[in-house]
């Protein structure tokens, strides 16, 4: 005879604990890679527009950090899921096909049927926290996409679905132009700026440049750097699942 659970936050719990550790993880070794100074500045003429080009050579992010951050995202996801399936549990000995909803737009039929068996009361928190959800007026795209359960749901997506989550590094340029450019300086794209030649003479390649790996997917719609995935984080761990310990007491 299988051994009867007691309905309860404990795995969500864990799986935003193990989302922090993966977090921290993340921290340490987007710095120890941002400490190895991945890029170099190379300068070239472009004589046909008389302008002097700087662009940032940027190394490969490592792996490790691809990975840690999709598991980041699962976990977070995980925890929503768990967080659901044990609110379920509460009116159902075993609650199946259940999940945390995340819509870009109302939708009760599918609503109902990841939330069968979650309390009334739960369901309402639930549908307050969802991304098109305002109580002021209708939610526009640009709120929608940039609610942390959206961007969370998103990011997990695409990591499931169709690749990890990062696609690239952004480069800000500094204390490499001289003062006397400034006016005629153009940025032709993240990595790369110009000058007219003229001031090439007073030009230092100063390796005084800093970099952010960046996660995310373009052709998404989403980016967002560690700052970001901490907001995530602290959203659903401090934001989300204390806001249903009431209905485990």
């Amino acid at each position: 005879m299988g051994q009867k659970l007691r309905p309860s936050l404990a795995d969500p719990y864990l799986k935003t604990m193990r989302a922090k550790e993966h977090l921290d993880n993340l921290q340490n070794e987007l710095n120890a890679f941002y400490e190895t100074k991945p890029y170099a500045l190379v300068g070239e003429d472009d004589v046909e527009r008389q302008r002097y080009r700087i662009t940032a050579k940027i190394n490969d992010t490592p792996s490790r950090i691809h990975l840690i951050a999709g598991e980041l995202f699962y976990c977070l996801r995980s925890s929503l899921d768990q967080l659901v399936w044990a609110l379920a549990h509460l009116t159902f000995p075993y609650p199946e096909h259940t999940q945390f909803p995340i819509f870009k737009g109302p939708d009760p039929d599918r609503f109902g049927r990841y939330t069968k068996g979650v309390p009334a009361g739960a369901c309402a928190i639930i549908e307050e926290l969802q991304p098109h959800y305002r109580r002021d007026s209708e939610a526009d795209s640009a709120a929608i996409q940039s609610h942390p359960l959206w961007r969370l749901n998103l990011l997990c997506n695409i990591d499931k679905h169709r690749r990890i989550p990062i696609h690239g590094d952004v480069t800000w340029f500094m204390n490499v132009l001289p003062l006397s450019a400034g006016p005629f300086i153009e940025r032709e794209d993240d990595e790369v700026v110009s000058i007219p030649m003229t001031f090439k003479s007073q030009m230092k390649l100063d390796p005084n440049v800093s970099c952010k790996v960046v996660f995310g997917d373009l052709s998404a719609g989403i980016e967002c750097d560690i700052g970001g995935i901490e907001r995530i984080y602290t959203f659903v761990a401090d934001g989300v699942l204390p806001r249903f310990a009431r209905f485990f007491q």
